[in-house]
């Protein structure tokens, strides 16, 4: 029988193979064999990490062995360098050379947990939405040093086959040529993820907003473009609760959002779903964990998410549920869990090691559940840096 024929009433079916009536209403219908099966789909979405940071060596993989003279980093002048320029911790306040790594890497992928182990924080390269499009560099991709902030960091890589989450590629599926969806960091990821588009903020003011020079290089990569539309694209915080408390202008903040959103579909076809966060209840209390990000929070920038609507209270939820709704074999038929800051793999804040275990055991569980039989785990990253 064609897969198509798996669409139709059985009585169509039936006649396709030239069967009475009659006899159409004797066949039993057989049980799903493909992807008919899955009722469960749930999005476990991690944090900073490109393919080859992880995955680069992953056996028969298009990883690392691959990347042929789009490795070899050049200058704002466009002169390859001869030796990678110190690894920077941008993080520090002024920003210093990280001294756990040599000051004069070859000008190629270097293995970071050579000089940092998994389970043990490095330094966060900018990740912001004009300078990945220059590190970019119309496709030569040899500008992630000179456009940065981080130095040699970007260009180094891990040894996934130490993770768990390497065990499980191996036992499933392994996608090689992922990328993001959209220029820069987690904020404007997370939006891609669950609506395909780019918030706006028309009257967003000035100190928002980007800056070009004359020669038409940015100057300021904001939070906000200096377009009519005013397209938010780096780091920016809803005007709903939660957001940070140390924001006390509200013109600072991102007015509602009122594009359809994956949500507004699934819920149109009598779909249930839920997004589920790792410190959520505690932030909507006022009390966040250090760690928490309320960026990475894309639903809550929507009007019809907002404060004191029933679709908030039905659709946000916290991690606690999540684990609640696995074991008791209640999850919705589409799931989408984002870890607390220290356990999402972020580079600044959180290790490697945290965020692998935690996922690891989500998905023991998951599959130690009463609908593992029927559900489907896509374990995902927001974006490079």
């Amino acid at each position: 029988m064609k897969s198509w024929m798996r669409l139709l009433p059985l009585t169509a079916v039936a006649l396709a193979l030239g069967l009475a009536p009659a006899a159409a209403q004797q066949v039993a219908p057989k049980a799903p064999k493909g992807i008919e099966k899955i009722e469960h789909i749930i999005v476990i979405y991690l944090e900073n990490h490109s393919f080859d940071d992880l995955f680069g060596k992953f056996p028969g993989a298009d990883g690392l062995a691959n990347a042929g003279k789009r490795a070899v980093q050049v200058d704002l002048n466009g002169k390859p360098y001869k030796t990678l320029p110190p690894v920077i911790d941008a993080g520090k306040k002024p920003p210093a050379p990280d001294t756990r790594f040599p000051a004069n890497l070859p000008n190629k992928p270097f293995p970071l947990d050579k000089y940092v182990p998994l389970d043990q924080k490095y330094p966060s390269a900018i990740h912001a939405y004009l300078h990945e499009i220059a590190q970019i560099n119309g496709g030569k991709m040899n500008k992630f040093v000179s456009e940065g902030d981080s130095g040699a960091l970007v260009m180094g890589y891990n040894d996934g086959s130490k993770l768990a989450l390497w065990k499980y590629a191996k036992e499933f599926t392994l996608s090689d040529h992922f990328f993001h969806a959209a220029f820069g960091g987690s904020f404007l990821n997370h939006f891609w993820t669950i609506c395909a588009c780019t918030p706006v903020y028309k009257d967003a003011p000035q100190s928002m907003r980007s800056t070009f020079g004359p020669d038409g290089h940015f100057t300021k990569d904001g939070q906000v473009l200096p377009d009519p539309e005013g397209h938010v694209v780096n780091t920016s915080f809803t005007v709903f609760t939660p957001h940070p408390a140390s924001i006390a202008d509200k013109t600072l903040l991102v007015p509602p959002q009122t594009m359809k959103t994956i949500g507004d579909e699934l819920t149109e076809k009598g779909i249930s779903w839920a997004w589920y966060s790792g410190g959520w209840n505690d932030a909507l209390a006022g009390h966040p964990d250090a760690s928490f990000q309320f960026h990475h929070q894309p639903l809550a920038y929507f009007a019809k998410y907002g404060d004191g609507t029933e679709a908030k209270k039905e659709h946000l939820k916290d991690e606690a549920d999540f684990v609640a709704a696995i074991q008791g074999g209640t999850l919705p038929a589409v799931s989408f869990f984002k870890p607390l800051g220290i356990e999402n793999q972020h580079p600044g804040y959180a290790n490697i090691t945290n965020a692998d275990l935690k996922a690891a055991k989500l998905i023991g569980e998951i599959e130690q559940g009463p609908q593992w039989k029927s559900t489907a785990i896509i374990v995902t990253y927001d974006e490079n840096g």
